[in-house]
Parts: C-alpha cells; sequence; structure tokens
C-alpha cells in the first residue's frame, strides 16, 4: 500500500463513519496506535525534509531556504517552518533523540527540547558529558511530555552548569517588569515578567487564593484565569487592609470612589474612582459595604464647599464581632478567612440598614459579588447567618449555612452524639 492508498484509507475510514461503530475496548488501543503512527510519519517527514535540504530544493524551487520551501510547499506558518528547519540541522548531532523520534517513541517537541537544553550547556563541558545528557533526556523523553521534559532539562543544566544558571537568573532580575495601562471603558489591563524567584511568591500567593469555591457542591463556574484574576484583586485588597504600605499624601493607600447619595441609594447611575475609571453605582454598593464614607457637599459646578468628617460603615470592634461569629466568609462552603472578607450589609446602609452584628455578615470577595448579583437572600436564625439559594440553584430554596457557623449550634443527642443544623 502506497502513501496515496493510505491516505484513501484513512478518508474512506472519516467518510464511513466507523468510529460510531467501533467496540469501547478497542477505542485506546486504536488512539494509541494513531498516536505512534503520526509519531513515525513526523520522523519520516523530518527525514524527507533532510533530503530536500541536502539535495538544495529550495534552490531549485527558488526559495531563500529550506524554512522557505517547508512554509510554502506545505503551507506552514512561519513559526513552524521554522522548527522544523531547525531541527534538520540540529537533530543529526543528537543520535539518541533521532533513534526515540524514529520509533515512534517521542514528538518533534520533545527532540526541540533535548536539542534546547544542550545548546544552553556551556561548550567547555567534556563531550562525554554532554552525550550522557543527550542519552538521559532522551531516555526521559520515552515517558514525560515536552511540557515535563523541559522541568526536566532545566534540573539537569542546573546540575551541569550551576555558575551558568547563576548569571541567567541575576540577567533575568533586570529584565522582570510589570506594565498597568487602563481603557475608555476604565478596564486595567496587565503585562509583565519576574524573575524565577519573585514569580515563585507571586504564583504561591495567587495559588493560595484562587482555589475553587464551590458552595456545598455547587461547582464554582469561574475559569482559572478568572479565579486567578480575583486571586490578584484579594492580594491587593489584603495589602490594602493591612495598613502596612506606605503613606501616600500623608494617608495610607486606599480606593477612592465618588458617587452622588441618591444614584446610591437607588443604585442608579455611576461613579468615578480616583484613577479615572468609571464604576456603576452597583459596584460601589458592594464596596460601600465595608468602607470608610467621607459626605461631600457640592456646588452645582462639582466644586466641593463643605467635607464632612469620615466614618467607617463597620468599626473595628464590630469587624471583630464578626470574626468571631462567622470566623471567615460565611457564603456555605466557603472557606476564605475573616482577614480576607468584607463586611456586607444585608439591608444597605443607604436604604436605612442598621450597621449591628445582625444586619451584617462577612463574605469574600467572589461571594459578596454573588450576593449583590445574584438571587440569594441572607437570613439570620439564632443570630447566625443563614442564605437561601435562588430557585435556579434548588427550587426548594433549603436553607444553607456555613459549616463554621452550623458547627456552633449542634446539640447533643442520645449517646454523646452531634448533629449538625443544615
Amino acid at each position: 500500500m502506497d502513501t496515496h492508498d493510505y491516505i484513501d484509507h484513512l478518508s474512506e475510514h472519516l467518510a464511513s463513519g466507523r468510529s460510531n461503530q467501533m467496540p469501547e475496548a478497542d477505542i485506546l488501543p486504536m488512539l494509541q496506535a494513531l498516536e505512534k503512527a503520526s509519531r513515525l510519519i513526523a520522523a519520516v517527514s523530518h527525514e524527507l525534509a533532510t533530503q530536500a535540504e541536502q539535495r538544495s530544493l529550495h534552490i531549485q524551487q527558488g526559495c531563500r531556504d529550506i524554512a522557505a520551501l517547508l512554509r510554502g510547499a506545505l503551507n506552514l506558518t512561519p513559526h513552524e517552518a521554522r522548527r522544523r528547519c531547525r531541527l534538520v540541522h540540529e537533530l543529526p548531532a543528537l543520535p539518541e533523540t533521532q533513534q526515540a523520534l524514529r520509533e515512534g517513541a517521542i514528538t518533534l517537541d520533545h527532540a526541540l527540547v533535548v536539542s534546547d537544553v544542550l545548546r544552553a550547556l556551556p561548550a567547555t563541558l567534556p563531550v562525554e558529558v554532554t552525550d550522557d545528557a543527550e542519552k538521559v533526556l532522551a531516555e526521559q523523553a520515552r515517558f514525560l511530555n515536552h511540557k515535563e521534559l523541559q522541568k526536566a532539562g532545566k534540573h539537569l543544566r542546573a546540575v551541569l552548569d550551576q555558575d551558568g544558571t547563576l548569571a541567567e537568573e541575576n540577567e533575568g532580575i533586570a529584565k522582570r517588569f510589570l506594565r498597568v495601562s487602563q481603557d475608555a471603558k476604565g478596564w486595567v489591563h496587565l503585562s509583565g515578567c519576574l524573575d524565577p524567584e519573585g514569580g515563585e511568591a507571586f504564583r504561591t500567593a495567587i495559588h493560595a487564593l484562587s482555589k475553587p469555591q464551590s458552595a456545598d457542591g455547587d461547582v464554582d463556574l469561574r475559569s482559572t484565569d478568572q479565579r486567578q484574576a480575583d486571586a490578584l484583586v484579594a492580594l491587593t485588597t489584603q495589602a490594602l487592609q493591612a495598613g502596612e504600605l506606605p503613606k501616600v499624601g500623608g494617608e495610607r493607600p486606599h480606593i477612592s470612589v465618588t458617587i452622588d447619595y441618591a444614584d446610591l441609594r437607588d443604585g442608579l447611575s455611576s461613579g468615578w474612582a480616583s484613577w479615572g475609571g468609571p464604576m456603576t453605582a452597583k459596584t460601589i454598593r458592594r464596596m460601600a459595604c465595608d468602607a470608610k464614607i467621607i459626605p461631600v457637599v457640592l456646588d452645582t459646578m462639582g466644586i466641593p464647599l463643605d467635607v464632612g468628617q469620615a466614618q467607617r460603615t463597620v468599626t473595628g470592634p464590630l469587624r471583630t464581632a464578626l470574626a468571631v461569629r462567622d470566623k471567615g466568609c460565611a457564603f456555605p462552603g466557603c472557606t476564605m478567612p475573616a482577614a480576607w472578607s468584607d463586611a456586607h450589609h444585608v439591608i444597605h446602609w443607604s436604604e436605612g440598614g442598621p450597621t449591628a452584628l445582625y444586619n451584617t455578615v462577612l463574605l469574600c470577595r467572589h461571594h459578596h459579588t454573588v450576593i449583590h448579583e445574584g438571587d440569594w437572600e441572607i437570613e439570620f436564625d439564632n443570630g447566625l447567618p443563614v442564605f437561601i439559594p435562588p430557585s435556579w440553584v434548588d427550587p426548594q430554596r433549603q436553607p444553607r449555612r456555613n459549616i463554621r457557623t452550623a458547627w456552633q449550634t449542634m446539640l447533643p443527642t442520645g449517646g454523646g452524639r452531634y448533629e449538625v443544623p443544615g
């Protein structure tokens, strides 16, 4: 069967829908066989590309180099054509890797990783050391995907070239940057790069704050990117609340938002943040649950005529009482601690709701947003917060409570057992 016969056979398989009739027991073995076949095809393609360069086919076709020939003849992206051209030049010096590729045991991505690691090693290393390094990497490539092989290669390089690894890390520190910009709609855009040490600290903190937060079995619908974005906001909020940042203009760093009181009360229109970004009244209502409020009287031109005294909506003693009662975010299933939570007014203070223990509850930023933007309701049972889910979450709308507060009301029953109310 020649090449065209193989292609026709595969096309016939797809057209006939045979995959739909394949027994379940045969699917995984077939996938594994096809994966090996695709790797062997890639290996043959590589060797033919090598022959094309050795026979100067690119010159015959009027192309500048083999990468240009592959890009045009195979309809590849410039990036993919350069990758394949690299292997044409570099793979002959990697016999163990080339053999693994010919066996269909590794992919072209594996081969490129091996080449990258060896090229980064200092030329002063003895040949036998680099040969052994290639053997080790080619063997590990048979069991690791190419991302895992990259990590193994970094470890190997750190062992063989400690001075070079340290010098690279020092160079990386100089390359670090964080770029912050804001568009016309008020959205803040971030881009940047951290050195390995700073990156480890950042990712450790973000990982700790970005775990999915489910409510009694309900799935956290946020994507990984969204959870990490929320984690970054939580991290900065904690820094602001801790009060340990350097003062700016004689005051602790804080978020300043201006909005008309009537708009805030009615949840209409929008306000403006200190960095110039517009914010909806709904968002500002959530922020105002636990904030320092400064009343300002403005004239018709928006010029301040009188500035009142700042008052916190939730005082220190009340926040302490909330931390003792709720022990963190009180939303069912949430494990965020009190230090990472806001005080939420069940009935907003702008609507006459009192700033009192029986009208406030601790909520992490994610669940604070859920309460303000969703249909959840909060009630108090024996002084403890109880959450009523919307009908689309639970048609029966059965009350839910965080297990941390539920334990406070557990009652002893016969035999010394305890039961936790729902």
